[in-house]
Order: C-alpha cells, then sequence, then structure tokens
C-alpha cells in the first residue's frame, strides 16, 4: 500500500528543508568569510569540480544543452569541459559573495569597465532605464557595481523558494545599494513606477524560461520562451533599454561590458516591437554566451516548454498587477 503523506507534514518538512539550505548558506559564508580572497576562488575551483561530479542531472543537462546550443562545433570532451567550468563559475560566484567587503573595499583595481559612457548617457537622460543581461559571469557583482558607483538599480527579480534564502539574497543587495522588486509581489508594479521617477536603472536578468509573460523568441538557433518585460517596460514607458555584461579576467577580478543602446522603433503594431525588441535582447546575450561559454548556466532548461504557435505573448501568464506600468500608466 502507498503510504501519504499529509498536506501539513509536507509543509513541515518543506520548512526544515528551506531553513536548513538558509543555516548551510550562512554557515558556508562565516566560514568562507575566513580566508582571504585568493584563499576563497581557490577553494571555489575545487568545490565547484566536484560538484559537477556529483550533481549527474545537472551535468548532464549542461552538456545537453552545449550540444543544442554549438551542435558538432563542439567536440564531446570540449562540451564536458565547458560543463565543468560552468560550475566552477557558480562556485567563485558564491564565494566572491562572502567576500563582498573585501571585494568593495578595492573594487577600483578588481572591475575594468568598457562602454561607460553609455551608461552615463542614460543617467543624463532622467527617464530612469532598462539594462537587460543574463546568468553570465557574476551578475549579483555586476548590480554592485553599478550601485557603488552611485547608479541607483532595482533588481526585478523571482522569489526564490526557500524563503530565508531569499531573504539573505534581498538583505545582500540591500548592503550593496541594490534594491530587490519581488515579481511575485502585490506592490511591484508601484515599486517600479517609483524606481523610474527616482531615475534608477531596472536590472533584469531574461534568460530563462519562466513563469511570467513571455514571447518566442530565438537563441542559439531555437524558439526560446523569454521573459517580455525587459521590452514591454522599455516601449510603453519610452525608456532606453541597454544590455550589459560581466566576465572573468584571466589575471583576476572582472571586466564589465556596457553596450550602446537598443534602437525602439517609434510607433508601429505594441506586439510586433515587443517581439523585435526582445528578439534584439536575445542576439545580445547569445553573443556574450557565444564569447564566454564557460560562465553561463548551462543546466537550466532554457527550451522547456514549446515556443507559442504565432510567436505571441504568452496567454497562461497575463499581465496582472505590472499591466498599469507596462502599460505606461501611473
Amino acid at each position: 500500500m502507498k503510504f501519504k503523506t499529509s498536506p501539513r507534514l509536507r509543509r513541515g518538512v518543506r520548512r526544515l528543508k528551506n531553513g536548513a539550505v538558509a543555516a548551510g548558506a550562512r554557515v558556508s559564508l562565516w566560514l568562507l568569510g575566513r580566508l582571504s580572497l585568493e584563499q576563497a576562488l581557490r577553494l571555489a575551483d575545487v568545490v565547484g569540480a566536484v560538484v559537477y561530479r556529483v550533481l549527474r542531472k545537472s551535468r548532464r543537462l549542461a552538456i545537453e544543452h552545449l550540444h543544442i546550443a554549438f551542435g558538432d562545433d563542439l567536440t564531446a570532451a570540449a562540451r564536458a569541459h565547458l560543463a565543468r567550468a560552468s560550475f566552477i563559475n557558480i562556485a567563485r560566484c558564491f564565494f566572491e559573495l562572502a567576500k563582498i567587503d573585501e571585494i568593495r573595499a578595492r573594487w577600483e583595481t578588481y572591475f575594468e569597465v568598457e562602454g561607460w559612457e553609455h551608461a552615463q548617457a542614460m543617467l543624463t537622460a532622467g527617464k530612469g532605464a532598462v539594462i537587460v543581461t543574463g546568468h553570465i559571469g557574476n551578475w549579483e557583482l555586476l548590480a554592485a557595481y553599478f550601485a557603488w558607483r552611485g547608479v541607483p538599480v532595482a533588481a526585478i527579480a523571482r522569489r526564490i523558494y526557500a524563503v530565508r534564502l531569499n531573504q539573505i539574497l534581498v538583505d545582500f543587495r540591500s548592503r550593496q545599494g541594490v534594491q530587490t522588486i519581488l515579481r511575485e509581489s502585490p506592490s511591484s508594479a508601484r515599486q517600479i513606477l517609483k524606481a523610474l521617477k527616482a531615475n534608477s536603472v531596472l536590472a533584469m536578468l531574461i534568460d530563462q524560461d519562466t513563469h511570467a509573460p513571455s514571447i518566442s523568441v530565438p537563441f542559439f538557433g531555437r524558439l526560446a520562451r523569454t521573459p517580455a518585460a525587459a521590452a514591454s517596460l522599455a516601449i510603453r514607458r519610452d525608456i532606453p533599454a541597454i544590455a550589459v555584461f560581466i566576465r572573468r579576467r584571466p589575471g583576476g577580478g572582472h571586466r564589465i561590458t556596457v553596450k550602446p543602446p537598443f534602437v525602439i522603433e517609434p510607433g508601429g503594431d505594441l506586439t510586433t516591437g515587443i517581439r523585435s525588441l526582445t528578439r534584439q535582447f536575445n542576439a545580445a546575450i547569445e553573443e556574450q554566451i557565444r564569447e564566454n561559454p564557460a560562465e553561463w548556466v548551462w543546466w537550466h532548461r532554457r527550451w522547456r516548454r514549446a515556443p507559442m504557435a504565432h510567436l505571441d505573448l504568452d496567454r497562461d501568464f497575463q499581465y496582472t498587477v505590472q499591466d498599469a506600468v507596462l502599460r505606461g500608466r501611473g
């Protein structure tokens, strides 16, 4: 006879698991704080390699997705090498967050920037802006860097399933000067409006298939559902949109690249405009991943759902609380 657990018991187990994950993260951050930044990064290389070996399902997905993206241009050995490198990069990202105070103390040498004039022009316009990027490099450090330079940043993100872990991340961003706007929050629309009125940049990661209003556009030669809010905000509220990326330098630290603003065609059909701009976003992210494949999260199921039949906005996830903002009201 199959044993059935009660909903209350499942919720209790979930709370225990989430609490354990959060406690483990706090302990790990504390322990890493005892190391120097260089020691932490060397340890990250070891931990990332071990995780690559242990998480067999994620490793398999990463290798499969590399084959989808690059086909036979990469050998099996090359795909395995890049998949392993992507796990190591994530470990480095986490360990860098544990050493954030040391990085902040030397941020002027830990980072170099190309194209900052585009960010400056965006701020001078005074209307706020949309920044799009992906889960490539250390995207949390990227947002922190902008805040350290005095740029008001609001990161639009989804809530992590583990409440305590989510709070750790929100608190971390807040300490660096980055506001978090949780997509699921009933006050998200008001927060977005307030951020734009304060000339903030809205930072959005749009390289994953999530349960958000999406549109299907090409990504590595396949149609992929891509969040539409970034393009919709830029078009409907007439604000600039730029892509920003971060990658590791061979000698340590990071290089940040601020791309020129995307071209937003005035007038025309709204859905066509959103599709066209989102296509530009995806092309920019794909180009960056092709240049730096070792630092993207390859195990995410980027093509897990079929594209919409007519490349239209997903009808299952209509705009709700953010509708007024996306449509330019308020």
